[in-house]
């Protein structure tokens, strides 16, 4: 338990969507009874990011979609901008019962755990789910060398220095979420569990159970070789044990194909949620650090695309043509608080070295906005620098704009030198000018 001397955690729910709209409004509901909820809109094509809105949450916008592994990371980062030390992963279409986040936060206070696997019953999952899953789970456990005793739920609590082990992570869906035990394992973080509801329904699986025992097989197979535990004594036992590996997972898979079995789903209805007495919170606002800028290898050093940018005023910005300046290409929008507050300072360094430093804004006019709150926002900071709406999704993908604000800052030769993750401080500007736009006499 806290002591009174203790301050109390700031713990984010984070729930990752696409395609929700029908589920994920019961869902903020019931979560924001607990704790303030950030939902990652993975590139929905239906109103699942403006039903989270009315729910209650803040919404990230990722597009376009790409995987809930790179969802949670995105959700991670702005978690750890915004100063959380935990958050509680849950899934949108209400696998995951709110109600339970108490039994996390409390394991979470009693034993400062840096992960902790919401633990399902699987006597409770339809034949044969059960019994693959148990299988998965023993191949799993020897292959890390400690007994997990679900490796697939996705209903977890993180710590900060755990969301921050997971953000190179290239791995999605629920390889992502083993790969995070894993992690947690090999770096001596603490590992726990905590009992949760199994919430099952009669429906037809989509799983396609060969595709994902070979992922899965996979997953096993690195998690034993990253693990570095396997025996030099006994080399028979544990040869047996690697050829016992794949024939115990094709036979879960058969099992699966031959009976059809039900998909996760939700056994009761949303509406049988508890209500537990309502609290007042305030909405997570990002209040970042400054972070490192981070260089990913396909943009970095390259010069920029061949991309073309038409202004609101009319006039067009051809990507290609950005030389002879250094520039900073910040991609924002009006209903982003760390943009808001990074505006006046984009407009000042426009103003006093807009003659040899182009600063250019890009947003998306339906990304949770319009054009004419866009052009209202310009009015209200006084924006007069050059602003581009963009509905082109190839530039957001390749300038990885998985989160907002991000800025890119090119050199006078056109090509990208630095990206910066989050809201721009005036010493983040002064640090990246040093380096691409020195004043005369340094």
């Amino acid at each position: 338990m806290l002591t009174a001397t203790q301050p109390a955690a700031r713990v984010l729910a984070l729930i990752p969507a696409y395609n929700e709209a029908e589920r994920v409004g019961a869902v903020v509901t019931a979560t924001r009874s607990y704790l303030p909820v950030l939902v990652v809109d993975d590139g929905s094509t239906d109103d699942t990011a403006l039903i989270a809105e009315n729910a209650g949450a803040t919404v990230l916008r990722q597009r376009p979609n790409q995987g809930k592994g790179a969802a949670l990371r995105a959700g991670f980062r702005w978690a750890l901008q915004a100063g959380y030390d935990a958050v509680i992963m849950l899934d949108a279409d209400g696998q995951h019962d709110p109600a339970e986040i108490p039994r996390f936060l409390h394991t979470y206070a009693a034993q400062s755990a840096d992960l902790i696997i919401g633990e399902r019953t699987f006597r409770q999952m339809p034949f044969p789910r059960n019994l693959s899953n148990t299988i998965g789970r023993w191949l799993f456990s020897w292959a890390l060398g400690q007994p997990v005793r679900d490796n697939q739920s996705g209903y977890r609590l993180l710590s900060r220095r755990m969301m921050e082990a997971t953000l190179d992570s290239r791995e999605q869906g629920f390889e992502f979420e083993v790969e995070m035990i894993v992690t947690c394992v090999q770096r001596g973080y603490t590992l726990a569990g905590v009992p949760i509801r199994t919430i099952y329904a009669g429906e037809k699986s989509h799983i396609k159970p060969l595709p994902q025992t070979v992922h899965f097989l996979r997953v096993v197979w690195q998690t034993r070789r990253a693990m570095r535990r396997v025996r030099t004594a006994g080399g028979s036992t544990r040869w047996l044990a690697l050829l016992t590996l794949p024939l115990l997972g094709l036979a879960g898979a058969l099992l699966i194909l031959l009976s059809g079995a039900p998909a996760d789903k939700l056994a009761t209805s949303l509406a049988a949620y508890p209500t537990p007495a309502p609290i007042t919170f305030v909405p997570p606002t990002p209040l970042p650090h400054t972070p490192q800028p981070t260089l990913p290898a396909e943009v970095i050093g390259q010069p920029a695309p061949a991309f073309v940018l038409p202004l609101i005023d009319g006039r067009i910005v051809r990507l290609t043509e950005l030389t002879g300046q250094p520039v900073f290409l910040n991609f924002w929008a009006t209903w982003c608080v760390p943009c808001q507050n990074e505006m006046p300072l984009l407009q000042r360094l426009y103003d006093e070295r807009g003659d040899s430093v182009r600063v250019i804004a890009v947003t998306d006019p339906h990304l949770g906005q319009n054009e004419q709150q866009v052009r209202e926002f310009l009015t209200r900071y006084g924006i007069t620098f050059p602003v581009a709406l963009v509905e082109d999704e190839t530039v957001y993908r390749y300038f990885d704009v998985a989160q907002i604000p991000v800025t890119y800052i090119l050199d006078s030769d056109g090509a990208v030198r630095f990206r910066h993750i989050g809201e721009l401080t005036a010493a983040d500007i002064n640090r990246y000018l040093e380096q691409v736009a020195p004043v005369a006499g340094d």
